[in-house]
């Protein structure tokens, strides 16, 4: 009787494990095209053997946990890798938009109207005496004022949604620091009884990621279960609490900017990488170099335009008349003369005050070759160029780095993916595996069954 007896309890226990089995590679099976899921395995386990006087006999198979699928050092190779495409995506956006702004090359480009305006001026010293070449040269001077304004606008502008952008990364950083916390306080109390919370894990985990795109962070479980969550040195996440991100002002070339500062303090976030360390560059030293160097471009063209005019006569013998007005020395604020605009005839295309001499307006053609702008003797056409030619490199540049990232991002999701994707022909192996045992031990209970009648009726 004792071993019939022993032989039903091996039965029961493996009836209990295979059912449980069927039903977490049936629930695999369910959530393989759930975002987020990590498959799940029974841990199965001999049950402690008991000693008779012949040896030790096993009492079956148990079922000790439920496994999660997952590999910690993967998940957190995948969330560094996920950093960089984070800072690469967002500096190529950037760099994308800025070089639309420049619309490099075209008719309406600041380059054309460039040339065009030095055209004007030696066709004027073609005709010096012609008043309709003179309205020609303030027309073509006010598109490249135009063109000025309207680049330094848009960069500015770009900078404005930039900084938009910016407080709406926070306010999505807050939200996920607060979700990650309340589920650090689920997981810690659910699995206090031993267990693994595999749902609520995926949940967190699926919040990191997300994360992880936005800023550089690193994580340290606890034995409890809670994961803490750091920016750089400063905690984000630290168990069952979230610490706020805020943001504070200050001036920076005539707009308001955001800065990231942790909870009270005002101390400025430090970020090594993500989609927040990008904007955050793009906002604060991308732009800014181009809009100083078009500023130093607008600078140099009025004070040596001013300065080369004001010693030449217009028709009426008129002299010392600044071309551009003195005052508008940026990109922002470069602008044709009101004295010209309102009398084209003050225009100083001679030299010497007779109408018919052109060297004055020679001279500002000249301009054209003159090597002032910028360290190294360019022309303003050499000068312009390299800077939609650093552009295009940057762009490039950027491309490049977030392809290769995107693709190392890819190598490490595939990785990661096979320690914890769901895989249909394997969980199908191990459902029909695990039909086949649980349809063993029914058999085995039969046997038993009918093994006890037999002896029963001999009593």
């Amino acid at each position: 009787m004792i071993g019939l007896t022993a032989g039903l309890e091996v039965a029961r226990k493996a009836l209990s494990a295979y059912q449980l089995a069927i039903s977490v590679y049936g629930n695999n099976i369910a959530n393989v095209d759930t975002p987020g899921f990590s498959r799940r395995r029974p841990v199965l386990g001999e049950s402690e053997a008991v000693e008779l006087s012949f040896g030790r006999i096993g009492l079956g198979v148990s079922t000790s946990t439920i496994r999660r699928m997952r590999d910690a050092f993967v998940d957190r190779s995948y969330w560094n890798a996920r950093a960089s495409y984070g800072h690469y995506e967002s500096m190529e956006q950037t760099l994308t938009e800025i070089e639309m702004v420049f619309a490099e090359p075209s008719d309406t480009s600041l380059g054309s109207i460039l040339q065009e305006f030095w055209d004007s001026w030696q066709e004027l010293a073609n005709e010096p005496e012609s008043p309709t070449l003179r309205e020609m040269v303030l027309g073509k001077a006010g598109s490249l004022c135009e063109a000025f304004r309207r680049i330094d606008s848009n960069l500015n502008q770009i900078r404005q949604n930039i900084d938009d952008e910016i407080a709406r990364q926070v306010n999505i950083i807050n939200s996920l620091a607060s979700r990650i916390a309340l589920l650090n306080r689920q997981i810690v109390r659910a699995e206090c009884g031993g267990n693994e919370a595999g749902d609520l894990r995926d949940k967190r985990d699926e919040l990191i990621d997300e994360l992880s795109q936005i800023v550089d962070i690193k994580t340290f479980e606890s034995t409890d279960g809670a994961v803490a969550v750091k920016i750089g040195s400063e905690a984000l996440v630290e168990r069952g609490n979230a610490v706020v991100v805020g943001l504070s002002e200050r001036a920076d070339r005539g707009m308001v900017v955001h800065d990231l500062i942790l909870g009270n303090s005002d101390h400025v976030l430090n970020l090594g990488g993500g989609r927040l360390s990008g904007l955050l560059e793009s906002r604060d030293e991308i732009i800014p170099e181009y809009l100083e160097r078009l500023d130093h471009m607008a600078r140099t063209l009025v004070e040596r335009i001013n300065q080369v005019h004001r010693a030449g006569y217009g028709l009426d013998a008129t002299t010392g008349i600044d071309f551009f007005d003195p005052d508008g020395i940026t990109a922002a604020t470069i602008s044709v003369s009101d004295d010209l605009l309102n009398d084209p005839r003050m225009v100083a295309a001679s030299l010497d005050g007779t109408p018919g001499n052109a060297d004055n307006a020679l001279a500002i053609a000249g301009l054209r070759l003159e090597g002032i702008f910028g360290s190294d003797g360019s022309t303003a056409e050499e000068y312009y160029s390299s800077i939609v030619g650093d552009l295009g490199i940057a762009s490039s540049r950027a491309s490049s780095q977030r392809e290769s990232q995107e693709l190392l991002v890819n190598e490490i999701d595939n990785r990661r993916e096979s320690v914890k994707g769901v895989s249909l022909d394997e969980e199908m192996t191990n459902l029909v595996a695990s039909q086949h045992a649980y349809q063993a031990a029914v058999k085995l209970v039969t046997v038993i069954d009918n093994l006890m009648g037999v002896v029963m009726e001999l009593l």
